[in-house]
């Protein structure tokens, strides 16, 4: 199970309620990996004394940008929000299993719902509307996380209720819109469901 951000969709409607969960697909465009979101985005989560490669880079980025501070706001400003995040390399994440907490749960951030150039969010948000449209529905916007006590993260996952019927009405939906096949897995896997 991917590690992600998701929402579930409550339906009320003649048949009852019924659920499903949409999750967020990230393509790995780098959009929301900036140097000003990193340090926004909190601590990262490498124990101490662990990683020191990473912990050296680290040290020597916040010497560089409180010089860089210190000697000129505006240039720092400018140079933060221009330049790329430091672990970012080919476009893929080189701490992806520390990354800070914020990284963890683009695009539930400040900086991530507003996101207007990543093609993943973009996509996210048709496919949550063309899943709405014309349906009364509750949104409950949630994050895949571990139980500390398990292996898995489908523990954590809300329980989608759907009927066969409800739930190939959802891929017709989408897949007009262009699920692909390798996305109807993964929307399969966090629907695996007590189906009614």
């Amino acid at each position: 199970m991917i590690d992600t951000f998701y929402l579930h969709l409550e339906f009320s409607g003649k048949n009852g309620v019924w659920s499903i969960n949409l999750p967020f697909l990230c393509s790995r465009c780098g959009v929301c990996c900036t140097l000003e979101d990193f340090l926004t985005a909190g601590e990262i989560t490498a124990e101490p004394g662990g990683h020191t490669e990473v912990r050296t880079k680290m040290k020597a980025l916040f010497d560089e940008l409180g010089k860089m501070w210190e000697a000129d706001e505006a240039k720092y400003d400018k140079y933060t929000r221009l330049t790329p995040c430091p672990f970012l390399i080919d476009k893929s994440c080189s701490i992806y299993q520390i990354r800070p907490g914020g990284c963890r749960l683009f695009p539930k951030t400040a900086f991530g719902m507003l996101t207007q150039d990543c093609p993943a969010l973009n996509k996210f948000r048709l496919q949550r509307a063309s899943l709405k449209k014309g349906k009364k529905c509750k949104e409950n916007y949630l994050f895949t996380k571990k139980n500390p006590d398990s292996t898995n993260c489908e523990e954590a996952i809300k329980p989608a209720v759907f009927t066969e019927k409800q739930f190939r009405g959802c891929i017709a939906i989408l897949r007009r819109i262009g699920l692909t096949d390798q996305e109807l897995k993964v929307l399969s896997e966090f629907n695996k469901s007590q189906k009614e």
